[in-house]
């Protein structure tokens, strides 16, 4: 693997197309998060200098595996993790969703084009020789925008340092390449970590219809929990967090409520707590539950609580969504009362965590940020084509800390709105015959509506004052078969990183910004 990568890098190096060899590595097929490290290894020690790679955390282990190195790769003119000379610095993430595989191909493309173009005094262009960006003098095609501040990746080099973490969960992402992981949810692939919950299998928290909790569960009240339908016995699959099931009051029973009606929608949630014989709430406890089609007793709508226990009804629960760990509105309830079902079970794959920055890698990335002067951040996803800004906890909240440096008087909001435009325009340039690599579009929230609380671009923008994008790459799609993969993700990656390239010289425009509206605060206090 490591030969053939360098090789690869070298005939197109030798056949003197320099942009050839910048999304190459898609071509390789899937890999590993230890072949993507090596992969990362092979581009620092043929950098001359300008890449460094290390582990800036590691995984929990707790899934029966080693844990595994959280792998990033730093590049900069003279690189090292060492330097404390406070650059400005951009960080860009991928699979922090294992099953988004695309995302650590994209980040590795990024890598490779800046590394490709370290020496080039020309301003940067895409794969079809388009300008990505223009110094004073001519606009950059597709953009709309002069950008000011480096004119060439070579100049940016000097003034930014890129960290790059292209699998931010590898014990997820490498899951969800077993045949078990791709199976999961619907086929769409395993998506969180793999940390087993230590968490009281016996403890149980039940909620109101708001969603705060009750101070001790209501007497005479059915519990209802998220669960996974399995249907393998007839030959089909397990289907996750696809139904609800109660258990009766008297605890000596479990029954399947409402199949008839979507998890996903308030109209579940609703049909619980309308429901008055009995009375049902919602709750969350310690273990995943998984109704069976077929049970070995005779009546399948009902089945005995203790049967059901002893064939699999109560699991043990796996992984937290780490992109619902951060800790800005980890935990929000307000118009998410349908989608805090998922947050708050722990079998859902869009568990937050027992608290906020609970896991070992929302904590890697915590100690990261603490120790770099971090001004934007890309985290990338797939699952549709969009370039998403804070914030992700609500439709109608827009963000309001006034750092970005808003032009005539802009505000942040309008600000991030214009760089995801600048973004989606340039994304939007190739016109793929494949249509779900087409479409980018600006916005808010996912799909214009979706919410979910504790995610990365709210967290840093708030608690840090970071320009943090969320971009997803692909529409449609999370996980391919091994030829799909080598036919699409080099055109996902060649499609996005032109995007990234400009993301970064805006960002250098930021520190910019930023650094002469310091020294114009130190300035007027000195002539006080």
């Amino acid at each position: 693997m490591k030969q053939l990568g360098i090789a690869i890098i070298l005939c197109c190096l030798a056949a003197g197309n320099v942009l050839a060899t910048w999304c190459e590595s898609p071509l390789l097929g899937m890999k590993s998060s230890a072949m993507i490290r090596r992969y990362l290894g092979d581009l620092a020690d043929s950098s001359s200098g300008f890449a460094v790679v290390r582990s800036i955390g590691a995984t929990s282990g707790t899934d029966g595996t080693p844990p595994r190195p959280i792998t990033a790769i730093l590049i900069t003119e003279n690189a090292s993790w060492e330097d404390d000379s406070g650059k400005p610095t951009v960080i860009i993430t991928g699979a922090i969703h294992g099953n988004e595989w695309a995302t650590p191909e994209v980040c590795i493309g990024i890598a490779e084009y800046l590394l490709d173009n370290k020496d080039n005094d020309a301003p940067p262009r895409d794969a079809r020789g388009e300008l990505i960006i223009s110094k004073a003098g001519g606009a950059a095609a597709g953009t709309g925008e002069i950008i000011a501040g480096p004119a060439s990746i070579r100049d940016l080099l000097k003034r930014l340092q890129v960290i790059i973490i292209p699998v931010y969960n590898p014990e997820g992402y490498d899951y969800s390449q077993t045949p078990e992981g791709k199976m999961s949810y619907y086929g769409a692939g395993w998506r969180p970590n793999r940390r087993k919950l230590a968490l009281n299998p016996q403890e149980e928290i039940c909620y109101r219809q708001d969603g705060i909790p009750y101070p001790a569960p209501p007497a005479g009240a059915e519990h209802c929990f998220l669960a996974d339908y399995d249907d393998t016995a007839s030959g089909g699959e397990v289907e996750e967090e696809s139904v609800m099931v109660c258990e009766s009051t008297d605890g000596t029973e479990v029954h399947l409520f409402e199949p008839a009606l979507n998890v996903a929608s308030a109209g579940m949630f609703d049909a619980i707590y309308g429901s008055q014989d009995p009375a049902r709430v919602v709750c969350a406890s310690g273990r995943r539950r998984v109704w069976k089609e077929q049970w070995s007793s005779d009546d399948a709508d009902r089945v005995s609580l203790d049967r059901a226990r002893k064939e699999g009804y109560l699991q043990d629960a796996y992984g937290t969504d780490i992109n619902r760990n951060f800790q800005y509105k980890w935990d929000v309830t307000e118009n998410q009362k349908h989608l805090f079902i998922r947050s708050r079970s722990p079998g859902s794959r869009m568990y937050r965590g027992p608290g906020s920055i609970s896991e070992p890698e929302s904590d890697a990335m915590e100690r990261l940020i603490a120790g770099r002067n971090v001004i934007a951040l890309i985290d990338y996803h797939a699952g549709s084509t969009q370039v998403l800004y804070p914030y992700a906890y609500s439709t109608e909240a827009k963000v309001n800390r006034d750092i970005l440096g808003g032009r005539d008087g802009r505000s942040d909001y309008e600000v991030f709105h214009a760089i995801a435009e600048k973004i989606a325009a340039i994304l939007n340039r190739y016109g793929s015959a494949d249509r779900s690599i087409t479409g980018y579009t600006a916005a808010q929230n996912y799909n214009g509506t979706s919410v979910g609380s504790g995610v990365a671009r709210d967290c840093y923008y708030q608690t840090e004052g970071i320009a943090a994008l969320n971009i997803e790459v692909h529409d449609r799609r999370y996980t391919y078969g091994e030829a799909e993969f080598i036919q699409v993700v080099p055109e996902i990656c060649r499609t996005n990183v032109p995007g990234a390239v400009w993301f970064l010289f805006r960002a250098a425009e930021l520190a910019a910004e930023r650094q002469g509206a310091v020294a114009g605060k130190g300035q007027e206090s000195g002539s006080k």
